[in-house]
């Protein structure tokens, strides 16, 4: 699964979202944890466009590969717990991303109103020097 996923990172669009077709109906068919690591796998891959409720639905099919309780993990459900830690820390950053963008705007629009102040200064300040100077 992760080698065909490697391959599928670097190919052309139209088979990344071959790929995600052909998960998205395998798993509507037989829902079990392969079709949904196969799917949420098909749902990372960089050339795929994400809706906005795709991290919802990867979340919601990856927690869905729970390990049995008194058996040892299996290497699907190991893979789902690495990819949900790895989409809380995407998301995270991505909030810290938000911040930060947000900060910078409010910055730039304080530059911007200083700026307009320090313009309506210099023309008061040139406006007085006309008038110290007309006798």
């Amino acid at each position: 699964m992760l080698t065909s996923h490697e391959r599928l990172a670097t190919s052309r669009v139209e088979e990344q979202r071959s790929e995600l077709y052909a998960a998205q109906l395998a798993h509507a068919q037989m829902p079990n944890d392969a079709t949904r690591l196969r799917l949420a796998l098909a749902m990372l891959l960089p050339r795929v466009a994400h809706a906005a409720g795709d991290d919802r639905r990867m979340q919601a099919l990856l927690s869905c590969i729970e390990a049995t309780p008194g058996l040892p993990h299996t290497a699907r459900h190991d893979l789902a717990q690495v990819l949900l830690r790895l989409m809380a820390e995407r998301q995270h950053e991505q909030r810290k991303l938000e911040q930060l963008t947000q900060q910078l705007r409010e910055e730039r629009q304080e530059s911007e109103d200083m700026q307009q102040k320090i313009e309506s200064l210099r023309a008061i300040d040139q406006e007085m020097r006309a008038r110290r100077k007309e006798p």
